[in-house]
């Protein structure tokens, strides 16, 4: 019994001497990796990056089909430049396309490239192989998918210009007009003098209207079909603080206006934004998240104060920190004054380790004992 007893108690001892092992082995792991539970501290709230803008926003407008036709005659052009444009703007069409006769005047144009107002856009004929007057005509915003325009009709130019004189085109008479008012107005301006040079091209018998018309001015469509994408997939979408399901979705009913959009999923920076939704067909809105990294801080220097992204600081030596992939600013103070910058490119989990350089530990080691710190 009392050799029983002896090799008990061997046990144990053994048993305690291993136990006591294994924790100076962990501790010394974890004061390996900088994770001590009893050095290091955990800073309270993820470090976010405050102008990570990464919304990707794709408008779908329904499509208008514009169809014209020109009006048979005793003139017979080479082909037709065919253009669209904004009464208010004719600076530059917002299309326009070649035709040959016999060609269907066919275009197709965004509906939000189209002017609501009333008259508010303008379609322009340029003939070629003639001397060809511009054809114009006005119409207005349809619903409809398709707007056919009155027929064009064509004119020849009657006048040409030689320097600052009007002269008659040759093959035009006075016949031509109609009445008598008319034939008098032809005989006065052939050959009066014009006060600049007139344009020809492109700009010729364009009237410029003064009227103010807003550009772009479609009807306003109570709802849109919204299409919310992620990446990564299955973040949880918040919209206008009510919960709508996980990405991707579909929300067929969101109303034209601003939303509040809030993306969450763990391990990922949360991501919030205001959108301004627009008229449209439908859109497809892709947020992209960014990863929360863990990253441990370690310092050798003892007083110094470490303040992140110009808001975020610690005294601690070692410290755990939830830091969103991204580029931030570390700076580093001592007594009030900061003797070190750096920019850190976080992109994963990650060990930082801060020291001053060599050169800075001379020129502190040559400071006078007796000035303290």
């Amino acid at each position: 019994m009392k050799t029983e007893s002896i090799i008990n108690m061997n046990m144990a001892s053994y048993v305690n001497k291993v136990k006591v092992n294994i924790l100076i082995i962990t501790l010394l792991h974890l004061h390996f990796w900088g994770c001590s539970y009893f050095q290091t501290a955990t800073y309270p709230n993820p470090i976010l990056i405050e102008d990570n803008d990464q919304v990707y926003i794709r408008y779908e407008f329904a499509e208008k089909r514009i169809i014209g036709t020109v009006e048979s005659g005793n003139y017979q052009p080479e082909a037709y430049i065919f253009a669209i444009f904004h009464r208010g703007d004719l600076e530059a069409p917002i299309i326009q396309k070649m035709f040959f006769p016999g060609d269907t005047l066919e275009l197709l144009v965004a509906e939000n490239h189209l002017n609501a107002a009333f008259d508010g856009n303008l379609a322009v004929l340029k003939s070629f192989g003639g001397d060809f007057q511009q054809e114009e005509i006005t119409f207005s915003y349809s619903g409809e998918d398709k707007i056919k325009l009155p027929p064009f009709q064509l004119h020849k130019v009657p006048y040409y210009y030689v320097k600052q004189t009007i002269h008659r085109v040759e093959g035009f008479s006075y016949s031509d007009h109609i009445d008598s008012v008319e034939i008098l107005f032809a005989r006065m301006i052939e050959g009066q003098q014009v006060g600049k040079y007139p344009k020809r091209g492109d700009e010729r018998n364009i009237t410029i209207s003064s009227d103010s018309i807003i550009i772009d001015q479609i009807p306003a469509s109570g709802t849109v079909k919204a299409f919310i994408y992620s990446t990564p997939d299955d973040a949880e979408l918040i919209l206008d603080g009510k919960p709508r399901g996980e990405t991707p979705l579909d929300i067929l009913d969101l109303s034209v206006g601003i939303h509040t959009f809030k993306l969450m999923k763990k391990n990922y920076a949360p991501f919030e934004k205001i959108l301004d939704i627009q008229p449209s067909k439908k859109v497809k809105i892709e947020f992209r998240l960014n990863r929360l990294n863990t990253i441990h801080f370690t310092s050798k220097e003892e007083g110094l104060k470490y303040v992140l992204n110009e808001e975020h600081e610690w005294w601690a030596k070692r410290i755990k920190l939830q830091v969103e992939s991204g580029k931030h600013t570390l700076k580093v103070y001592k007594r009030g004054e900061m003797i070190e910058e750096q920019i850190l490119n976080i992109d994963w989990n990650d060990r930082l380790e801060f020291s001053i350089e060599d050169q800075d530990k001379v020129e502190r080691s040559e400071i006078p004992a007796n000035v303290g710190d």
